[in-house]
């Protein structure tokens, strides 16, 4: 099939209407993403009214090129806000917005902060250690996966215990807006959910802003509130970027740790490599990314006027879906890329972003995810997974439930 441009110049483009974001193929949609790529680095999908941009290189290109292919207009920007830095392609106002935070995330902050990262994780481990020594399955999605990086991007933003159940409550529900690819009906109704969480979440945010005017304190609120950066923006503009950064810290990380401790219990040989030698643990753990990374899909619309890219045409204004799950198994890029392996030729992958809106927590995330790992496989080196699992759909992609118990 094609889809022919109105200019006559214009070569026809591969058209599809593969169902890469269905319940049905969640668990594994690599065979059907291999079929998608094989069809062009750019593919115009009919039900969906957007160009799927299938491959490591040209996602790549597409994601460095703020000029030509702007958030601006998409779901993104809807979910988290115009103001947010995520939404920002000025990069004079983008980084001005993102060094608000940038200090917190250095690699000497995060290292001061592995002592409280650890401390949280034996607070959590303790009684799932105890559940499995007494022969119990334990669901360490539930008890570890999100939890974890919800204490500890709540205590970097200064949430009260009592409060950090509802703020990442509303912090999930904002990614029930987050698809493009729902039907009418059901597109609203998940909207209206994402809508309510957003602006109960928003008005926390802005009691917590006016408490610490008053009170500073040494949280990320408490930074963004006295930065020079943010004198004359509105505070309603400050919370999106706040909003931003308890979603990420939150909900993909949580996910990222699930799919951690799947594939960890699913080649045991891996596991026990990663005991015999920690030092392993960061270069696996960016393996996991790779091969089955949480955010499946991002979107980019074009600007500027017509742009060609993989041999097509795309039009101004034309909706850019950009797979990273399809990226990330992309054969032009990784040798045998559908082959778990820690020991492959180290690559950035596309999980974490590339260029002006690569992710700012990802040392953080990188940290949180180590620190975890070390301390489960101290604690927990012989599990095994207890209990089938399933993904959800991407855009936002994980594991549930993530049920194990001891080996033997």
């Amino acid at each position: 099939m094609t889809k022919h441009d109105t200019a006559a110049a214009a070569p026809p483009a591969p058209v599809t209407t593969l169902d890469i974001i269905g319940e049905a193929i969640a668990d594994d949609p690599y065979p059907m993403l291999a079929e998608l790529r094989g069809l062009g680095p750019v593919v115009w999908h009919e039900g969906y009214g957007s160009w799927l941009v299938t491959t490591d290189r040209a996602i790549r290109k597409v994601l460095t090129d703020q000029a030509r292919f702007t958030v601006e207009g998409t779901v993104l920007e809807d979910l988290f806000g115009s103001n947010a830095f995520i939404s920002t392609d000025d990069r004079h106002r983008h980084d001005s917005l993102r060094n608000v935070f940038a200090e917190a995330f250095r690699q000497a902050s995060l290292d001061r902060l592995r002592p409280r990262i650890a401390a949280m994780l034996d607070d959590l481990l303790a009684p799932i250690v105890e559940r499995l020594q007494d022969g119990e399955s334990v669901n360490i999605d539930e008890t570890l996966c999100r939890p974890l990086p919800a204490r500890v991007i709540g205590a970097l933003m200064g949430v009260e215990d009592e409060m950090l159940g509802d703020v990442m409550g509303w912090a999930d529900g904002m990614v029930e807006g987050g698809s493009v690819y729902l039907d009418k009906q059901e597109a609203e109704k998940r909207m209206s959910v994402a809508e309510n969480a957003k602006a109960s979440l928003s008005a926390y945010l802005i009691g917590r802003m006016e408490y610490r005017r008053a009170s500073p304190g040494d949280d990320l609120v408490s930074m963004l509130v006295s930065a020079e950066a943010a004198r004359g923006i509105a505070d309603e503009h400050l919370v999106e970027n706040l909003r931003q950064l308890l979603f990420a810290g939150n909900e993909t990380t949580a996910k990222w740790l699930a799919n951690i401790f799947i594939t960890y219990g699913e080649f045991p040989d891996v596991r026990r490599e990663l005991v015999a030698d920690p030092s392993l643990i960061m270069a696996a753990n960016d393996e996991v990314m790779r091969w089955q990374n949480p955010i499946g899909t991002i979107m980019r619309k074009v600007r500027g006027g017509p742009v060609e890219m993989g041999g097509v045409t795309l039009a101004e204004g034309d909706a850019v879906s950009l797979v990273l799950t399809s990226g990330n198994r992309d054969p032009a890029r990784y040798v045998d890329p559908d082959r778990f392996d820690i020991h492959r030729e180290t690559k950035p992958n596309l999980g974490f972003g590339v260029g002006l809106h690569n992710c700012l927590g990802l040392m953080l995330a990188k940290v949180e995810a180590e620190v975890a790992v070390r301390g489960f496989l101290c604690r927990i080196p012989d599990y095994v997974i207890a209990a089938p699992c399933h993904y959800s759909p991407v855009p936002v992609r994980g594991p549930s439930p993530v049920t194990i118990a001891l080996e033997g």
